[in-house]
């Protein structure tokens, strides 16, 4: 779909779930916190150590003792405690509470560190708060208003947002420590109806209008398919209206467990259809999953999504109308093929499930990796017979060797590619496909004597993560480069890894995930990122 369409779906998955009410007093809807000043450092130093730029570290340590004074900290900020900001929505969105936190060691060594540093004069205001003049582009100006509390200097563009008895105490607002070098958590059902109201028009309206783009253009079954879609959009974004609970981001460094990640989730109230919804999405199991799972492959990857059950019929219906009319544009002449083709595909594509794992393998001794993917099916046999019909038009293309071996289910095939075989040569070491069917599944493979595929054609349904994609460095490497000498690899794995093996300390992987919250993870291994960084100094960047 188009970029409108999609900025409309992303501004959907950030606003899912907005409240009906906003209780009383519930507290902030927007909370960002960050660690100490010190924490940073060392997670900056830990961060910039992998990419090679400890002198950075250094000129950032340097500079932070230059402006320490003892027991009055940096310039008067408290270099051991947390910062944060949060926002409190009101039904005025433009005058919601804005209010920003800084840990204060010596108030008066702030203040003279406005002056001196910045030329900026702090003047006393009304209930003990002060006013601080911001220059702004075009020689605007704006008061900042401030007011020192609870060991902290609380700011915010409006002085009546400062009263003492409103303010967050740092005890209740950084009492739950979960690591994160730095997080934003959305209270969901803390936004007021209002503007869940006007959020939720703005997405229908923007929806609406990508449904009659194209109007003119598209056929009947094309406009069918497209109204089922965006109307599937529109009540998903309403089923959830009620059940959001929270939206966070979190981002952490650490250095003891050598792993940089990053963590988008979303949480429904307990018990409602979302929860439920999310739970059911973290108890998924694949057969694919299964069939390609290998210990250290260099890359794998999985997806497995279905529609709703009640959307199933008219999704299936919608299907029928395309390919229906793909079957009366086909040429008289090939009009019997696309007939058994529609015959053979439209169960699986009227199943409306994905349901596709993939894994690359290897090296071994020769430098030759091996694949497999494998994918879900509805009455794959019927597939099955097409490529066998197909395979006479494909002779000069490649050779066929029908039923080789049965495992379980399956049928397994074996096909030669004779045209254009030097890149399959190159990476896997023949030429040689590997096709396998059941009624349920089909499985590909690359290698040369089909003694992987047939191991795996019996493995059992395998739990999955919604999507997942994971990649080892090491292995990789190699690939990327394929001009690197023997002896540059063996140097950048050493720098990275030492001595040790490098499987299981290079891997990066990102997923989505069900359960207690869906999450959009991405993990990072400190030491592929290492790997990557000695990549860049050897290729001279």
């Amino acid at each position: 779909m188009r970029f409108r369409l999609l900025a409309t779906l992303a501004a959907l998955a950030l606003t899912t779930g907005f409240a009906t009410a906003q209780p009383k007093d519930a507290g902030p809807t927007v909370e960002l916190r960050l660690r100490s000043v010190n924490d940073l450092v060392d997670k900056f130093e830990y961060v910039a150590g992998l990419a090679g730029k400890e002198d950075a570290v250094k000129q950032v340590r340097e500079l932070i003792k230059v402006l320490s004074a003892d027991g009055k900290g940096i310039e008067g900020i408290d270099p051991k405690l947390p910062m944060g900001a949060y926002v409190t929505f009101t039904k005025e969105v433009e005058n919601s509470p804005i209010v920003v936190m800084v840990p204060i060691a010596d108030k008066d060594q702030f203040l003279n560190a406005l002056k001196a540093r910045l030329d900026v004069d702090a003047k006393k205001g009304d209930g003990g708060t002060y006013a601080v003049p911001i220059k702004l582009p075009q020689d605007a100006k704006l008061d900042l208003h401030v007011r020192f509390a609870n060991g902290y200097l609380y700011a915010s563009p409006k002085a009546q947002d400062l009263d003492v008895k409103a303010l967050v105490t740092p005890k209740a607002f950084f009492a739950n420590d979960d690591g994160a070098v730095a997080s934003l958590k959305v209270h969901l059902d803390r936004i007021p109806a209002d503007l869940q109201t006007f959020v939720t028009g703005q997405i229908e309206l923007g929806i609406n209008t990508e449904r009659k783009k194209n109007a003119d253009t598209e056929s009947a079954a094309e406009k069918r398919l497209k109204n089922l879609v965006l109307d599937a959009v529109i009540a998903g974004f309403k089923g959830l209206t009620d059940d959001g609970k929270e939206l966070s981001v979190k981002l952490f460094a650490d250095p003891k467990t050598d792993e940089i990640s990053a963590e988008v989730s979303l949480t429904a109230k307990s018990g409602s259809a979302t929860a439920k919804n999310f739970a059911a999405l973290g108890t998924k199991t694949s057969l694919p999953a299964g069939i390609v799972a290998s210990a250290n492959p260099v890359a794998r990857a999985n997806v497995k999504v279905a529609i709703t059950d009640g959307m199933k019929k008219e999704y299936a219906a919608a299907i029928d109308d395309l390919l229906a009319e793909g079957l009366k544009k086909a040429p008289a002449d090939q009009e019997q093929l696309v007939k058994q083709l529609i015959d053979a595909v439209s169960p699986t594509l009227k199943a409306g499930e994905l349901d596709v794992a993939a894994a690359l393998t290897g090296p071994n001794a020769k430098g030759h990796y091996s694949a497999m993917a494998a994918f879900t099916v509805a009455e794959g046999k019927k597939i099955e017979q097409l490529v066998k019909d197909v395979s006479v038009f494909l002779g000069g293309e490649a050779e066929f060797k029908f039923d080789e071996a049965k495992v379980g289910d399956f049928n397994l095939h074996k096909i030669d590619v004779k045209r254009n075989s030097d890149g399959l040569e190159k990476v896997f070491g023949t030429s040689h496909v590997w096709l396998a069917v059941s009624d349920k599944c089909i499985v590909v493979s690359f290698e040369p004597d089909g003694a992987t595929i047939k191991a795996a054609l019996k493995a059992k349904p395998a739990k999955v993560a919604v999507a997942s994609f994971d990649v080892s460095v090491a292995k990789l490497i190699p690939m990327l480069q394929p001009d690197l000498k023997p002896d540059e690899l063996k140097a950048l794995l050493k720098d990275a890894f030492g001595d040790a093996n490098p499987a299981g300390k290079d891997t990066i992987r990102v997923s989505i995930e069900g359960g207690d919250k869906l999450s959009i993870k991405l993990n990072v291994k400190g030491k592929a990122l290492r790997a990557f960084a000695g990549l860049d100094l050897l290729k001279g960047n």
